[in-house]
């Protein structure tokens, strides 16, 4: 193989990842791929196979896992919180956690305290209402329990918050992706 054939598959692969990632964080394109991508091969669409590929091999059927990318795009450099009421929780049999990664690389937000998710395996503290608030910053919030804060640095790194809902309740999961929590910038 010659190295322009090589750079030119490598261009393809980055321009299909790229334009997979950007329109998975469309409402109607999750809502039409994510039920397919953890299906057994000869049950999959190409969009769905496509997006796997971009993802990597997770491999778990919807029915024992799903992974929703929070539909916001965000960086190390800003604050957010996620609010959700009690009723806008995951829908998980098992249990559910909002886990950072960078989204260049997939790997977990480098942070001091080596915390990378909240949920329920992880821990979070609700409020009087059953809601939840999650802060992501550099600095634990003033009043903010350490449950529901996840720290990062401040390098000027994309972020990618991914939502991981074992054994979810598929009835519930349309009508969940279709209002789910977005992160909102805190302003300092």
């Amino acid at each position: 193989m010659n190295a322009s054939y090589t750079q030119r598959i490598g261009e393809i692969a980055r321009d299909v990842q790229q334009t997979t990632l950007a329109s998975f964080m469309l409402p109607e394109v999750t809502a039409r791929v994510l039920p397919q991508i953890f299906m057994p091969k000869g049950k999959v669409d190409l969009e769905a196979q496509v997006f796997q590929s971009v993802i990597g091999p997770i491999g778990l059927p919807a029915y024992q896992a799903m992974y929703m990318p929070l539909q916001s795009p965000m960086n190390t450099e800003n604050d957010y919180v996620i609010k959700m009421s009690a009723d806008q929780l995951p829908p998980a049999q098992a249990f559910w956690s909002l886990t950072l990664y960078d989204l260049e690389n997939g790997f977990f937000i480098p942070n001091e305290a080596m915390k990378y998710s909240v949920g329920e395996n992880a821990g979070f503290k609700l409020d009087s209402k059953g809601g939840l608030e999650i802060h992501i910053s550099a600095k634990q919030p003033t009043g903010v329990p350490v449950e529901n804060w996840l720290p990062i640095s401040r390098d000027n790194i994309g972020l990618a918050a991914q939502f991981r809902i074992y054994h979810p309740r598929l009835a519930e999961m349309g009508a969940w992706i279709k209002s789910m929590p977005a992160a909102k910038v805190v302003t300092q």
